[in-house]
């Protein structure tokens, strides 16, 4: 069957949006929503102390009471590492246990067929930022995969920086294995790659829970599900995908009727005189 005629979902009437709200498709796992949260506990914990580990009154990173609090709340400022560096090992254990353990079955084909940029991305990165900026509010954004070119962009900051925070914390952590170089490289990388992924979870916090149009993207990852409308009015691709799945569905529930319908075996014909 054909894959169905993409159009602005600004045309579709009140009826048909009524009914598209009330309808909701799957777009996170179990597996992704837990996965979200475990690090968004894992980053409150690592990042004030982190930051009160390398502030003083110069930098101005934190206010001087801050440092004097994690400082008293944790007996010191070595036990303030000591836990900083153990909450650190615990987030790269879990994430690496995960990544391994479906590194063939789901990662990779989840990055090839989700977050790799297309055409249609990389038009809608050229529209989008100078539309927040009140510009072009005219020109209609390229259709958008399951996650749009933002979403994309910022995955790739984090899987970047993350894997720059998995190198550069133990060789700080156990600075006594490594050679004076490569803990003069760790350092740097680590803040470069922590503030970098701290800015783009500025922007990620912003669009997913604050900004008004994308409030279903922040309550997807409690629930799981976002309504029909969000994903035709937003992800415009991966909605006629999910309506290409149920129509394919429905052919095959069809065909799987008149088979067996084929397949029962007539009555006999009654005899005459019975």
């Amino acid at each position: 069957m054909s894959k169905p005629r993409m159009g602005s979902y600004k045309n579709i009437s009140i009826v048909e949006r009524r009914r598209l709200r009330e309808k909701k498709y799957k777009k996170h796992n179990l597996a992704n929503i837990l996965t979200h949260w475990f690090n968004v506990g894992m980053w409150a914990l690592l990042l004030p102390t982190g930051i009160a580990i390398i502030s003083s009154p110069r930098l101005g990173l934190s206010p001087v009471w801050m440092q004097e609090l994690f400082r008293n709340m944790f007996g010191g400022a070595a036990n303030l590492i000591k836990f900083h560096y153990t909450i650190g090992f615990l987030w790269i254990f879990v994430l690496l246990f995960n990544v391994l353990l479906g590194f063939r079955k789901y990662f990779v084909p989840f990055a090839i067929s989700r977050m790799l940029l297309d055409k249609d991305d990389i038009q809608w990165l050229k529209t989008k930022p100078l539309q927040m900026l009140g510009l072009m509010k005219d020109k209609t954004l390229p259709p958008q995969d399951a996650y749009n070119a933002g979403q994309k962009l910022y995955m790739y900051v984090v899987i970047l920086g993350t894997l720059g925070i998995m190198v550069s914390g133990p060789v700080m952590a156990l600075k006594t294995l490594f050679p004076p170089i490569v803990k003069q490289i760790a350092q740097p990388l680590h803040w470069v790659s922590v503030f970098a992924i701290v800015a783009g979870v500025i922007i990620h916090v912003y669009m997913g829970a604050i900004f008004p149009e994308e409030k279903e993207a922040f309550f997807s990852m409690f629930g799981g599900k976002v309504s029909a409308w969000y994903a035709r009015a937003h992800h415009e691709k991966w909605y006629w995908e999910k309506v290409q799945e149920e129509m394919d569905w429905e052919e095959e529930v069809a065909r799987e009727i008149e088979s067996a319908a084929g397949a029962d075996p007539q009555p006999a014909p009654a005899k005459s005189g019975d």
